[in-house]
């Protein structure tokens, strides 16, 4: 594999001030400097930080090498850190100017290294803590290093960390971690503890370090950014405007990494799947199979003579409950009417009410809109959904993408339900999920 040319190493920087941040993700995104930045704030002593670009390699074999060549992500990653406190170019710096706070990190306090470039080979943890230990031979202390509770829980086996690598390690590094949901670094410790008998020290940032606007960026992952380049979708809610339109300028990550190919009866390729491509399919054989079993219950129901008839109000779903229910044979038997209300104006003419700075991704409107919308078709049953589809496009400033309320308005009163999916999940895989979750609880209603 061909990395390039590694830039000039940044000059040393004094160990005790300074954050080792090793990027094996791809792309950098504000999730990169959601971290540091908490770290930082944790650790007043820590000045700046120096970003370790990774040569594409990763020494764990059951990762794959990433896809963008060395140069791309360079000139990505000083991109966006030239820009990452400007709150103009920057969603990031901007949500923290709404909260009245600034970023401590910013431009003047990152350094890039590119030392990994010059290796042909995946490139260790201990041995890049060897040379820094070497540059800074006359520097006493810890290497402080940042690392995801997923690198700690890998220390525990030995085929990616032999004995030497993980005994360096735990002498010459402090690592400084972010637990993920469900992955707490401090349970990953003490299974290498117990595995391997090395004790990692490990320096956690406390939850009241971050604030809940820094905190949402810490949700976001280098594969939800590849996802969203590949689905069309907006980048600058994701990592500063100028880094995004460098991806766009070079067309990275559009066609999404490989996770199937359909091969003829002779054996030739006709086609390639992406992950991302496979998940919207599987979304939307799931939709398609709930609208089935929800035609099933309303035919019965009105054989019964038993209330059936229905409505539909959409919003962020964009049509797709309707055209889930409308598309089967028979619809008209109970299916009535459909309503698109994509904005402000549309919805408070259904109510007859303005909203009056109330949001529409509300418990409250949600409500007021399929009331409405049963009287207005006179059916039996009106369910309304009223959400945010994202993702966050770095022009609003509601951080609430992935959101959505549903209502459902009966003969017996209205019935309310809440989503919350993950915000920086694509636009498309929102909308199905905002439409499967609308069919299958209608069916729940219904009883």
């Amino acid at each position: 594999m061909s990395v390039g040319r590694s830039a000039p190493e940044p000059e040393p920087a004094p160990l005790a001030a300074t954050l080792f941040f090793p990027l094996s993700g791809d792309p950098v995104g504000f999730n990169h400097f959601a971290a540091a930045e908490s770290i930082l704030r944790a650790e007043p002593a820590l000045e700046r930080v120096v970003f370790i670009l990774s040569n594409g390699l990763h020494p764990d074999p059951k990762k794959p090498g990433l896809e963008a060549p060395p140069d791309a992500r360079r000139e990505i990653l000083e991109t966006a850190a030239g820009s990452v406190a400007d709150p103009e170019r920057s969603t990031l710096a901007r949500q923290a100017q709404l909260a009245g706070d600034r970023l401590r990190i910013d431009a003047g306090r990152i350094q890039i290294s590119t030392r990994e470039f010059g290796s042909d080979r995946a490139v260790r943890a201990a041995e890049t803590a060897a040379a820094l230990r070497r540059e800074r031979s006359d520097a006493p202390g810890a290497i402080h290093w940042y690392a995801g509770s997923d690198l700690v829980r890998r220390m525990a086996d030995p085929a990616i960390f032999d004995d030497d690598d993980l005994t360096r390690l735990a002498r010459e590094c402090v690592f400084h971690v972010l637990d993920r949901a469900g992955e707490s670094a401090a349970s990953a410790a003490a299974a290498v503890e117990r595995v391997r008998g090395v004790r990692v020290q490990l320096r956690s940032a406390p939850p009241r370090a971050t604030p809940a606007w820094l905190a949402f960026f810490l949700r976001l992952s280098s594969t939800q950014i590849r996802r969203a380049a590949a689905a069309g979708d907006p980048l600058e809610g994701m990592l500063p405007a100028d880094a995004a339109e460098r991806i766009r300028a070079r067309a990275l990550y559009r066609a999404g990494r490989a996770a199937a190919r359909l091969i003829d009866p002779s054996g030739a390729e006709i086609a390639v799947r992406s992950e991302l491509a496979l998940d919207l399919e599987r979304l939307e054989a799931e939709v398609a199979a709930r609208a089935a079993q929800l035609a099933v219950r309303l035919d019965a129901r009105r054989e019964a003579g038993r209330p059936h008839t229905l409505a539909v109000l959409e919003t962020s779903a964009g049509g797709l409950i309707t055209a889930a229910l409308a598309r089967r044979s028979g619809a008209s038997r109970y299916f009535r009417q459909a309503r698109f209300a994509y904005d402000q104006t549309a919805k408070a003419n259904l109510i007859g009410a303005a909203l009056d700075g109330r949001s529409a991704v509300s418990e409250e409107v949600v409500t007021q809109l399929a009331c409405a919308l049963r009287r207005e078709a006179d059916t039996d049953f009106a369910i309304a959904e009223s959400g945010m589809a994202g993702p966050p496009d770095g022009r609003h400033r509601s951080l609430r993408s992935g959101e959505c309320w549903l209502a459902c308005a009966t003969p017996s009163g209205a019935y309310t339900d809440h989503i919350q999916l993950h915000p920086f999940a694509t636009r498309r895989e929102h909308q199905l999920q905002f439409s499967l979750r609308a069919i299958t609880w209608l069916g729940e209603v219904l009883g």
